[in-house]
């Protein structure tokens, strides 16, 4: 029970760090489009595309790439439960 508790609460903190990631870089990507004034603008975390942001008259309009940003969560996640693998691991060797 212990053990799968670690492994929810890991997917958990991977999930919630990706969040994090995801709304800084949305943030700077508004900051950029509207310092630079392009008509489309695409928000990238390490090439992955997760949002896409279309000029209308006055203001931005964002929508989510769907699939990459569940695709960036899930790495994020995946690395979340390999850390606390290794941690697990480095504590059962001691």
């Amino acid at each position: 029970m212990k053990k799968n508790f670690k492994w929810i609460l890991a997917l958990l903190v991977g999930f919630i760090v990706s969040m994090i990631i995801m709304s800084i870089a949305i943030y700077f990507g508004y900051t950029s489009a509207y310092s630079t004034n392009v008509d489309s603008f695409v928000v990238k975390i390490f090439g992955i595309p997760i949002y896409e942001l279309v000029k209308t008259v006055t203001k931005y309009v964002g929508t989510s790439q769907g699939i990459y940003m569940g695709m960036f969560c899930g790495i994020c996640m995946t690395i979340a439960v390999i850390i606390q693998t290794i941690i697990s691991k480095m504590k059962h060797n001691k």
